[in-house]
Order: structure tokens, then sequence, then C-alpha cells
């Protein structure tokens, strides 16, 4: 008998061929089909005739940490293979300058769930969960936490919450955080895995966001459409000093430039269209809550191209709708469905707009939504 873990295996395996086969995509940027057609692309760009970068060292691979730097208003950045390694070389890194190893995370953030506490099980850090489900970190939520001088060693803000809901503290909020680790020489640090979605939202430049934190770490896969890979940036001394936790983290690859290439090209494509697929995305979000009853998108209006699209099937059974679409129609909706926390019994799915969504209306994602929640009932 096979075992689960084979089970979802093949059943993840069986979802990205039928994904291949659609012609429509709901969610992200166009998927390439095929290895071949991925490397092909990269190809094409200028740097791809630049020698491979080795153990960090080479041209492509230190215009891009620079590219990033100046994006950031950084005087330094470092590229890495994987996110995880980033986040814990730089909360170690802070840790270690300032003998305090307790972690001020929202108990939704990506660090605590999705690294699967990594910096507690490995570094030995110590998490101060700090929030309240779908509630952007605030200041008295630090207060509330700090009492009789127990400051956390270092204050960690995800932008956006993915999971909750992709949401963004108000620009004079996050101000206010950035002032309040200041006064208490507590260092900042901004989890900017979708920063470059976030900046649309505060319509302000990427260098106005990062200056209120003392260090930042940014994705390449996500919204950029990436291979892989990140970038941390802050200072000279800081940046310096997280190289060796990136060797000990399993970090310092022997060559990176499939990645490199790769985040080049989603600066240079993806990062200018942000405020598009976020306009799109609200857009999106009004015909989805018009289209039935007890739809509901969260939040009411996206902050950034992505939001939680609440739906009152089961999840078990949209998954099936969703596949049903897929085969009958061409257009891709997804393939996961959570229980949602908004509709009891209900199922929430995650839209998140790219280059993808060039290709299809409102109203055609609207209709292919409805025959999905039909074909779940069914």
């Amino acid at each position: 008998m096979p075992s689960n873990a084979h089970t979802h295996a093949s059943a993840a395996v069986t979802d990205v061929e039928l994904r291949n086969r659609c012609t429509r995509w709901l969610s992200g940027h166009r998927p390439l089909r095929s290895m071949r057609d991925s490397l092909l692309a990269l190809a094409d760009l200028p740097e791809a005739a630049q020698p491979l970068d080795v153990y960090g060292q080479g041209r492509a691979i230190h215009a891009l940490e620079a590219r990033v730097a100046a994006l950031l208003g950084k005087p330094a950045a470092r590229f890495m293979h994987k996110g995880v390694a980033a986040q814990l070389a730089a909360l170690q890194t802070w840790a270690t300058r300032y003998g305090n190893g307790v972690v001020a995370l929202h108990p939704q953030s990506h660090i605590a769930i999705d690294e699967a506490g990594a910096f507690e099980q490995l570094l030995q850090l110590r998490g101060m969960r700090v929030g309240y489900p779908d509630t952007p970190l605030n200041v008295s939520l630090l207060d509330a936490c700090a009492p009789a001088g127990d400051v956390p060693g270092i204050v960690t803000v995800e932008l956006p919450l993915r999971r909750g809901g992709y949401r963004l503290p108000e620009w004079s909020e996050l101000r206010a955080i950035s002032a309040w680790c200041r006064e208490r020489g507590v260092p900042l640090h901004f989890d900017g895995a979708r920063l470059w979605e976030a900046a649309a939202h505060y319509d302000r430049p990427l260098a106005d966001i990062a200056a209120l934190a003392d260090s930042v770490y940014v994705s390449f896969y996500k919204g950029l459409g990436g291979l892989a890979g990140c970038v941390l940036a802050g200072p000279e001394d800081f940046i310096a000093d997280t190289a060796p936790w990136q060797t000990r983290l399993a970090g310092n690859v022997y060559t990176l430039y499939p990645f490199v290439l790769s985040a080049l090209q989603g600066l240079r494509e993806q990062l200018p269209r942000m405020p598009v697929y976020r306009a799109r995305a609200q857009a999106l979000a009004v015909a989805l809550v018009a289209a039935g009853p007890e739809w509901v998108v969260a939040p009411e209006v996206p902050q950034v191209n992505a939001f939680q699209l609440h739906l009152p099937v089961a999840p078990e059974a949209l998954r099936e709708g969703l596949l049903a679409v897929a085969r009958q129609q061409g257009f891709w909706l997804g393939a996961r469905a959570s229980a949602s926390q908004v509709l009891s019994g209900g199922a929430m799915v995650e839209v998140v707009v790219g280059n993808a969504a060039d290709d299809w209306t409102d109203d055609q994602a609207v209709a292919a939504w409805q025959a999905a929640v039909q074909a779940a009932r069914a």
C-alpha cells in the first residue's frame, strides 16, 4: 500500500501536468511548461554570456547584489539561495551582536509557520509571538508584550503578512514600529519576501520603506517570477557578519547563475508592473464578491496584488471543482483549498495576480469560479 507521502507526491505531479495542459492560469505569471523552455529563456538574457559565478563571486551576481542594495537604499547586500537561510543568518547575527535572542514576530508570520520555527529549533533563539490573526503588528502590541523592560532582541515585520490575507500595516504604524525599535536599540528586520508588491500600496520608493528597518530580506521567486533565491540587505558590517552563517546554513552554493539570471529578468520585467497587478487584483476582488452569495474577499479591498477568496463549499469538494474546470475549460484556478476561518464549513483559496491575468478578463475568471463552485456542490 503506498504511503501518504507517496500519494501526495503523485497527486502533486498530476496537478503540475494538468496545469501545463491548460491555456489560461488565474494566479501568478504564465508558467514555463518545461525545464528546456526555462533554460532557453534565460539563455537569451545579456548577462548569460558572462562567466558562471563560483561560491558567490562573479560579475552577474555582484551586479544583482548592487542593484538590489541601491533599490533598497542599503549599503550592502548578499545573494542567498533560500529565504530561510537568509532570515536565519539575519536573526542570528543580530542576536549575537546585541546579546539578546528573543525574536518578536507575528504568530502568522512566515518565519513562525512556513519555516517550521527554524529560528528556535536550529538556532535556539526564542520567539515572542505578538499579535492577533489577520491583524498586522502595531506598537501597542509591542508595548503590551514588553513590560517592565522585557524588550525583545529583534523585531520582525512581514510585509505583507501573507497568511493574514496579505495585509500591511498603515504607513504611520510602520514608522511608529521603526521608532519604537530605535528608541530601545532593538534591530528591526523586514521579511520582505513580497516587498516589491507592498511598495505599490505605500506608493513610496522601495528605499523609503527599507529605510525604516535595519535589515531587509527580499525574494525573487514570488512576485518577480524567478526560479529561486533572495537577497539580504543592510549595513556593510552586518552583511559581512552573515557570511559564516550562510556557510553554516548550507547556503554557500558552488554556482547560482540560473537563479541570478532569473532574478535580473524579474527585476526588469515584473517589478515595473506591480502597480498594474495591484489594480487588477482590486478590480477582480469586486467582481468576485458580486458573483455569488457568501463569497467573501479578505481584505475587502486588497492592499497588494493578492487576496484571500472564501467560498461556501468544503475544501475537498472545491479542489475537485477546480480540477474539473481545468480539465473542461483549460483554465487553471489552482488546486489548493484550505478551511475558511471566515465561513463555517467553507474553503479559502489565495488569488495572486501576475502577468497570466493578461490572458483573461474578470468576467471570464468569475465564470470559471462559478463553474468550480457548481462542480464542487455537485
